[in-house]
């Protein structure tokens, strides 16, 4: 029998061969992200962070809203606005395709913003009416009725990012060989998995517009709804970047050795809130009970360590600078004030209510302060934690809206009427207080045709005025909002609403 004889050039090749294969696969760089489990997938209606980071991976916006505040382009290019303020036209990127390998045009931007008026997104809220149209491939008309000062953070909102002409069903799951197929947007990252509860990948775009971008192969969305086990997971190396951390695990990451702390100034804010329409909320003195009942520098003192801002008990924070209404003079502390106000309105023997919250921000620790606070007050609060993706979810029957007291964190938004026009108008899609008060709606409305900063900022100090007299809420404080890295990553400026950090330029190495 003859032996085999085995060369070195055929050695070497193989050994080449199998180095060139460990480097490749060495060489992808994936970015693992902690998060809550995103609960609605459709572009238009997600509204958590977990779930707006998510679909931009996958999506662009036609402009978008830096961490600054200000307007850049992304799939528009440019814009003009005529001088009565009731046109706006955007030119669009040349040469962008979708991950099915379709051209992006003008038609996509139309179907996309005429999609959010037939499901009456809360993108509406900012946009207000207007209709849109194309007058060729590379051009989107938006006519307006009135003029909008907010009109371009609308198309900005964190609801408009653009989907394919004619989607009829975008983020829905399939059976068959592409379960993804309706996952399709002209974004930096193609998904490639998706495991409900557990985790999402999603790819590199090789086509992508921006040159050079994505910086990363790939991304890994872990699903964690347990803040603390992501800080966890984050320590052990298990995923890369997490945000929205509570204020009880700050302290000990901001010592931790490889790991990053990232803070931003922010608009954040917890809203303790009665519903008006029904229960004791519809009587306005149980209301300033409650205001007398809480002692909102106390409860930053003792759940942010501080860190926070106290505002009025308006969504307007001292973060907007003049729009911020600074001589407001609110209810201090004051309990036997409130139990004078809570007998008065028929609770001659005190209130008791159950009050809902979430599990995150540190909002638990809150309600915890909050029930000490409102004892000798006359109120008895038992208390609800609720995971957060639950509690906002639509599929929840009794989800944030329903409940009569209630803590919602409310992220950041690049303009006042980001909340007013969505939570606080009567006709807002997130009224969780239920309020209409036809006085503030018709402020509301007259700021959004107010682009002069000075007569924005008295109409501003007159809305303050009237939710200190009469809202149904109390903003304990105004909060940075914290996130955390571990090394080796680089270029990732979280936003001040996280959902919306553009993952693009974001490289990891290590």
């Amino acid at each position: 029998m003859k032996r085999a004889v085995i060369r070195p050039a055929l050695v070497v090749m193989v050994l080449f061969f199998l180095l060139g294969s460990l480097l490749s696969a060495q060489a992808q760089s994936v970015l693992r992200i902690g998060m809550v489990a995103p609960q609605v997938l459709d572009p238009a209606q997600g509204s958590n962070d977990s779930e707006v980071l998510f679909n931009r991976s996958i999506y662009d916006y036609l402009v978008e809203a830096k961490p600054d505040k200000t307007i850049a382009p992304n799939l528009a290019t440019e814009w003009t606005v005529s001088e009565d303020g009731l046109t706006y036209t955007f030119s669009l990127r040349e040469g962008v395709t979708f991950h099915d390998g379709a051209a992006f045009s003008s038609a996509d931007v139309v179907y996309t913003f005429e999609r959010l008026q037939t499901i009456q997104s809360p993108a509406l809220n900012l946009l207000g009416e207007f209709t849109v149209s194309a007058p060729d491939a590379q051009t989107v008309v938006f006519s307006l009725t009135s003029p909008n000062a907010d009109f371009l953070y609308g198309v900005a909102d964190r609801f408009a990012l653009i989907v394919k002409d004619g989607a009829t069903a975008p983020n829905e799951l399939t059976d068959g060989e592409n379960p993804y197929i309706n996952f399709n947007g002209t974004g930096p990252f193609i998904l490639t998995e998706y495991r409900e509860g557990e985790r999402a990948i999603v790819s590199k775009n090789p086509s992508y517009w921006l040159e050079g971008q994505p910086a990363v192969d790939s991304i890994e969305f872990v699903f964690i709804n347990d803040p603390v086990t992501q800080v966890n997971a984050l320590r052990s190396g298990e995923v890369d970047f997490i945000f929205k951390i509570s204020p009880d695990q700050i302290s000990a990451l901001e010592s931790e050795s490889g790991i990053k702390l990232i803070q931003k100034a922010t608009n954040q804010h917890p809203v303790i809130r009665l519903r008006t329409d029904v229960g004791p909320g519809q009587d306005v003195r149980v209301r300033q009970a409650f205001k007398y009942a809480t002692d909102r520098e106390q409860l930053n003192d003792l759940v942010l360590e501080g860190r926070g801002v106290i505002g009025n008990n308006d969504p307007i924070g001292p973060g907007f600078g003049v729009f911020f209404a600074s001589a407001i003079e609110n209810p201090s502390y004051d309990p036997a004030k409130s139990c004078e106000l809570l007998a008065e309105a028929g609770y001659p023997d005190g209130l008791s209510m159950t009050l809902q919250t979430i599990n995150v921000l540190g909002y638990d620790q809150l309600a915890t302060v909050l029930q000490q606070q409102w004892e000798p007050a006359c109120i008895n609060a038992e208390i609800q934690v609720n995971e957060e993706g639950f509690y906002y979810s639509d599929d929840n029957p009794d989800n944030w809206l329903q409940a009569e007291l209630g803590i919602t964190g409310w992220g950041d938004r690049p303009v006042p009427q980001g909340y007013l026009a969505q939570a606080y108008i009567s006709t807002g899609i997130y009224n969780e207080t239920h309020w209409s008060d036809a006085e503030l709606d018709a402020l509301i409305n007259e700021a959004a045709v107010t682009s002069d900063t000075t007569a924005r900022a008295a109409i501003y100090a007159q809305i303050a005025a009237i939710f200190n007299e009469r809202g149904p809420i109390i903003v304990p404080w105004f909060a940075p909002v914290f996130g955390a890295t571990r090394e080796g990553v680089s270029g990732l400026d979280m936003a001040p609403f996280p959902g919306l950090t553009d993952l693009r330029a974001v490289s990891i190495s290590g």
